[in-house]
């Protein structure tokens, strides 16, 4: 009985170090710059049925895993930063969370995971040689005319407009004023060049919807 015991405990002891080397191991095997391209067409999309199939890709996104959890990812439309951990096969990216199907020193497949996702995206990865710049985790935008007057100002968040954006006329006036939280406008009021307000909306959390003053 002790012997079975001591067996069994030796056991354990040697079974952890492997668990923990292979769980290393994929952090430090995931660094670096990978390729995906994205299907056009989503899967909610095939529900419907007036819904035109078109060319089959979109452009390539990179996604640049770095040391302490740092995710860059550059999209045609712009780049964005998030943070990522891995965890008994799981990835997790910023709030989403993916298991790995496969994972070589070139390639990677990866699929949503979780109760309720409804439409499960698999999302395919080559390792590439292609380069991108980190952005900074806060960046303050301050863009002027060529008058030296300020024509917008701003700070973005992890890539996303954060906060209050402010655009003017050349003449000085406001143009506009937006409130974002994380690229989503949450509040807009619109102005002529004398200054005057012509609109304002904003996004009304108990309705769900946009309303118009």
């Amino acid at each position: 009985m002790k012997k079975l015991i001591r067996h069994t405990y030796l056991s354990i002891l040697l079974t952890i170090p492997v668990v923990l080397s292979g769980q290393n191991s994929l952090n430090l095997e995931i660094l670096g710059n990978w390729e995906h391209e994205k299907l056009k067409q989503d899967p909610e999309l095939l529900l419907d049925s007036d819904s035109k199939v078109t060319s089959n890709f979109n452009p390539k996104s990179i996604y640049f895993f770095q040391k302490d959890g740092v995710l860059d990812i550059k999209e045609s439309y712009g780049q964005f930063k998030t943070n990522y951990s891995i965890k008994d096969s799981i990835l997790s990216l910023g709030t989403l969370k993916y298991k790995i199907l496969e994972f070589t020193q070139n390639k990677m497949v990866i699929e949503e995971f979780g109760d309720l996702v409804l439409f499960k995206k698999k999302l395919e990865f080559d390792r590439t040689n292609k380069q991108i710049e980190p952005i900074p985790a806060k960046e303050k935008i301050l863009e002027s005319y060529q008058n030296g007057n300020v024509k917008t100002s701003g700070e973005r968040q992890n890539g996303f407009e954060n906060g209050i954006w402010t655009e003017w006329y050349e003449n000085g006036h406001v143009k506009s004023v937006i409130y974002y939280n994380m690229g989503a406008p949450l509040m807009t009021a619109a102005f002529d060049k004398t200054g005057e307000l012509i609109s304002k909306n904003w996004f009304d959390l108990h309705s769900n919807s946009v309303r118009t003053d």
